[in-house]
């Protein structure tokens, strides 16, 4: 992995079932977790109680997008759920959006259609929302359309390594699919009448071969393409929904972080959970 996190030659890893299967996909009423979809009791709960565990997390996803962000721009997210990212991101333009109305968004936006004009958006946020599109490659034909040139799409998600593929069996809480075409824009990788529908392994198998998400997804070049994340997701306790976990101090928190990030590199396809890509747009206008 070069340092901006774009892989030097090739996949970074290979989808890897091990004794899984390559399609699961529990049902919402199997879900070990209790209130799924609920991003308002979600948002009251972080902003209430601030647990470090949970605030160390999302800073982790947010933070490294600031860096990508400038004076001037408009910056949407898609897809902001509790609506947590305003405090993480820090830019005068910038915007939230739900496919749902929100009373802490700024507008009701379908990822799918987005409701801005061509060439209206600078930067599109996307944090954890790509596994549950219906369908990947429609989804960047209508992001490229209303993308500046040059415009940026940031993007923080799952990574369905071995040990996320466990947990999510375990719990029954998100399934996966490797047995699809993300790349068909005649696929259907989510059930579109569900908003909560998850294919976790879209983002593996969007992005784990470069090459081809450039070939297939033509008007975009990948900049950043880095596996991060283990035990400091697991030790939040969740976004939305929630599990018991033991508050931690923030060097205990900094000590997972530099764990995570040694197993991740060392064993990629085992231990990283989460995935940070940053996708410009090229060509068009």
């Amino acid at each position: 992995m070069e340092e901006d996190g774009r892989s030097a030659a090739g996949p970074q890893i290979r989808p890897n079932t091990l004794f899984l299967p390559s399609t699961y996909f529990p049902t919402h009423e199997e879900n070990r977790f209790t209130h799924e979809g609920d991003v308002a009791r979600a948002r009251e709960f972080f902003l209430t109680h601030r647990p470090r565990n949970l605030e160390y997390l999302l800073f982790k996803r947010y933070d490294w997008m600031n860096a990508h962000l400038r004076p001037g721009q408009r910056v949407v997210e898609f897809g902001a759920g509790s609506g947590l990212s305003k405090e993480f991101i820090r830019h005068d333009g910038f915007q939230i959006t739900d496919v749902e109305p929100r009373p802490w968004t700024d507008a009701v936006a379908d990822a799918m259609d987005p409701p801005f004009p061509p060439g209206s958006i600078d930067v599109a946020i996307f944090s954890h929302m790509i596994h549950h599109l219906p369908n990947p490659a429609t989804f960047f034909a209508s992001v490229h359309r209303m993308l500046a040139p040059n415009g940026l799409v940031l993007i923080q998600e799952l990574n369905t390594c071995f040990a996320l593929k466990a947990a999510l069996r375990a719990m029954r809480h998100e399934g996966w699919s490797y047995d699809i075409d993300v790349f068909d824009p005649e696929v259907v990788a989510n059930d579109p009448r569900d908003p909560w529908s998850a294919n976790c392994a879209i983002p593996e198998l969007l992005f784990t071969d470069e090459s081809a998400f450039e070939r297939r997804i033509p008007g975009f070049r990948i900049e950043k393409n880095a596996l991060n994340e283990c035990f400091v997701f697991l030790a939040s306790g969740g976004v939305v929904v929630r599990a018991k976990t033991l508050e931690l101090p923030r060097f205990a928190l900094r000590a997972i972080d530099a764990l995570d990030g040694a197993l991740v590199k060392l064993m990629p396809s085992v231990f990283a959970m989460g995935r940070s890509v940053v996708l410009r747009k090229i060509g068009g206008d």
